[in-house]
């Protein structure tokens, strides 16, 4: 689609996800403590307050609590069949192995998808990630 036609032109810098509030001390942590990211707490008048993390580029993402989440899959094994759940999320690091180690120091579970060489994460509440470095080109 050329310029002259209407429609989507790029990917906005913001994230919404959807998490359940039995996971919320655990997903702030994940974020905050394990991953080092700035974490702000919003209050719109729901029933718990929005966590905002923001990232140096403008970016950042935004986490509601709510009971309408999905839950999280608590098996052992996390693989494709239980991580189809929501979007799959991308951050950018300069440190990508320092910052896999503590994921994984920390007990985040991870998994590998057959489409991709990369290592994915699931964070308390479902949502699936990666990290790659700032410099990666490429799907």
């Amino acid at each position: 689609m050329g310029d002259e036609q209407s429609g989507i032109k790029a990917l906005g810098a913001r994230v919404h996800l959807f998490v359940r509030p039995d996971q919320r001390e655990r997903f702030t942590s994940l974020f905050k403590d394990v991953l080092g990211c700035s974490v702000l707490e919003r209050d719109f008048g729901l029933a718990y307050p929005l966590l905002f993390v923001p990232f140096g580029d403008g970016s950042g993402f935004s986490v509601e609590f709510t009971e309408w989440a999905t839950e999280e899959y608590t098996g052992d094994t996390l693989d494709d069949e239980h991580a189809f759940r929501g979007a799959w999320i991308e951050f950018r690091s300069d440190d990508v192995v320092t910052l896999q180690q503590r994921l994984r120091d920390a007990g985040i579970r991870e998994f590998r998808h057959p489409g991709s060489e990369h290592v994915y994460f699931s964070a308390p509440g479902g949502q699936v990630f990666r990290l790659l470095d700032v410099s990666y080109k490429g799907p």
